[in-house]
């Protein structure tokens, strides 16, 4: 496979100067140009009906970290280098199926092996295949389980995998930053739902003016997949969000065995990213924090621009060095409520910590999405509270009504 790697053959000038922007620019606090996730699933008391927990010797885990670097060469966008981490803590049927699995592909992508090595405490086996390198491990033990001394149940194994482009490599202390968050951080903490306040969205201007905390609902209309797409990508959990523990569900697999095609499939949603256009919604929401109904900053974990490219400025949620879930964040001290927009989980604590400044909390949301195989799927806000406001519509519905009320009400 060869990188850069062709995500979009040639942007046009308004999405090249996007790309200049605000995909080339730290402006949110964090660079676009490169885009991190961490994704850990395992089995706890607390997340029984998604992990299948039923006791304590059901300890299975699957931790992923991503990190790539995109970029412009000419008028192309790209793909510059790439980085994929994963591993698996499973019962050791399970453990073999995973390796059966990757052999499997390893023969259908045609890679080449490249003998051994030992790093990270673990016995390494390297393959290549044109400019991407992997390396796979397996070990009866984890050396990050004994250096904490965590007792995992008898017959677990674990396997990983490092898939990389030749040369890349994350910056210094950043391959630890999964095992941090899986040991350190630990469950994050939400509160119990309780029944919020459902309202018109006319009665949202009460509130107002209002911070805004924006999740990625509203973008689909605009041509960028819902986030949760990601999760299917790479094989994080099912559309009913149910955990993916098992070699024969992980869709992950598929860049071994079809490196080109899954890169494609893994590289879509930012490829819609430069290129979507602006929608009524994003048009809407600009006038209202020009005419100062919205104030500060948004608050956001979209990584599509499509606020800042209307002049928003943004705080991006997205990263992995502040303290556990939560960056500093200076509410605006204008504001006299939170409104959380196509927000499902409380991310990094925003409402929580809303609240406790004293700001009132009101959402947008219809609670429910379309999955990519066309099935609405419940898909409930986390923890709203009863004394939250609540408008369970679309956003592309409530905010034009939001908006012609208060513009009827400033009219003479």
């Amino acid at each position: 496979m060869k990188f850069p790697f062709v995500v979009v053959p040639e942007l046009d000038d308004r999405q090249l100067e996007r790309y200049r922007k605000h995909i080339d620019s730290n402006a949110s606090g964090w660079h676009r140009r490169w885009t991190e996730s961490i994704w850990r699933r395992h089995q706890h008391p607390s997340n029984a009906r998604l992990s299948g927990w039923r006791g304590p010797d059901d300890q299975k885990r699957r931790i992923l970290h991503f990190h790539d670097e995109y970029g412009v060469e000419g008028r192309a966008f790209v793909l510059r280098h790439a980085y994929l981490w994963m591993h698996v803590s499973l019962p050791r049927s399970a453990v073999e199926a995973y390796r059966a699995a990757v052999e499997a592909a390893l023969v259908a992508g045609q890679w080449r092996a490249e003998g051994g090595e030992v790093a990270r405490g673990l016995e390494q086996q390297r393959f290549r295949r044109g400019d991407l390198v992997l390396r796979l491990a397996h070990a009866a033990e984890h050396p990050e389980d004994t250096r904490r001394g965590r007792r995992v149940p008898s017959g677990y194994e674990s396997f990983e995998l490092w898939l990389e482009t030749d040369g890349y490599r994350l910056p210094e202390g950043w391959g630890e930053r999964p095992w941090r968050v899986f040991f350190d951080v630990g469950l994050r903490k939400t509160l119990a739902r309780q029944e919020p306040r459902l309202s018109r969205p006319e009665e949202l201007a009460e509130l107002l003016p209002a911070q805004v905390e924006l999740g990625c609902g509203p973008s689909i209309a605009a041509g960028i997949p819902h986030l949760s797409s990601l999760h299917r990508i790479y094989g994080v959990s099912r559309p009913d969000y149910g955990f993916i523990f098992d070699a024969e569900h992980d869709g992950l697999l598929g860049v071994i065995a079809d490196p080109e095609a899954k890169y494609r499939e893994m590289t879509h949603i930012y490829a819609s990213c430069v290129s979507a256009g602006q929608t009524e919604f994003y048009e809407l929401l600009a006038d209202l924090w020009r005419r100062g109904f919205l104030v500060g900053p948004v608050i956001t974990n979209n990584f599509d621009c499509q606020a800042a490219d209307l002049g928003l400025p943004e705080i991006s949620l997205r990263k992995y060095d502040w303290g556990p879930y939560y960056p500093r964040i200076d509410y605006d001290p204008r504001a006299r409520s939170l409104l959380v927009i196509g927000v499902h989980a409380d991310r990094r604590l925003v409402q929580m910590r809303a609240r406790e400044r004293g700001l009132g909390v009101a959402y947008i949301d219809p609670e429910r999405y379309v999955a990519p195989d066309g099935r609405v799927i419940d898909y409930p806000v986390e923890a709203p509270q009863a004394e939250d406001a609540f408008v369970r519509l679309p956003a592309e519905e409530a905010l034009p009504r939001l908006h012609a009320a208060l513009s009827a009400a400033r009219k003479p």
